[in-house]
């Protein structure tokens, strides 16, 4: 049951009492809960990396092409060169698109992967706090002194963590709005 993100997989670990009393009582289990905001950043940040090593591929291809285009040009005369220095031109253009996108492609993962770990480890943290808080009512619910308030603690703090994810969830379905532009390809199919 490893979670991807090392803080949640630690804040998992944490929850075990509380989702084992949780069980008990009929209560969310917080485990399931945040798995929904479970993610890698750092596998974010080393595809960002991987984008960016394409981009600059892209753009010393992009000079290869034109110093050979270059190089053709003056050994060619007439209507073929300039037939070719358009098409060339044309392939120009799309080179220096493709290397763009890429780099704010690249750009984006790397704040998206930031948001991410962001918001992981807060989650993290708050739900470790809340189990804390539930700790005493976890620890009776699970020695058998199953107590209405004690359900009710730990009801809370089950209902708290797993409301607390689903904001973070909003988050970042808000914040990652801004990656709808990516979703249109670079060059015309």
């Amino acid at each position: 049951m490893l979670f991807l993100h090392p803080d949640l997989d630690a804040a998992a670990a944490a929850l075990s009492p509380l989702r084992a009393a949780a069980a008990r009582v009929g209560a969310p289990d917080p485990v399931a809960a945040l798995r929904q905001i479970d993610c890698s950043p750092q596998a974010i940040r080393d595809s960002a990396c991987t984008l960016s090593t394409g981009r600059d591929v892209l753009v010393t291809a992009r000079l290869e092409f034109e110093r050979g285009a270059h190089l053709a040009e003056r050994r060619w005369g007439g209507e073929p060169a300039a037939h070719f220095r358009a098409r060339a031109d044309e392939l120009d253009v799309h080179y220096r698109q493709a290397a763009e996108v890429a780099a704010r492609t690249a750009a984006v993962g790397l704040d998206l992967a930031d948001l991410l770990d962001r918001l992981a480890r807060q989650a993290a943290a708050q739900v470790v706090r809340t189990a804390q808080t539930a700790a005493p009512a976890t620890d009776g619910i699970l020695a058998g002194e199953h107590t209405a308030e004690a359900a009710y603690v730990v009801r809370t703090a089950c209902t708290a963590i797993t409301e607390g994810v689903s904001r973070g969830v909003a988050t970042i379905t808000e914040a990652t709005s801004y990656l709808d532009p990516f979703t249109t390809p670079v060059l015309p199919g």
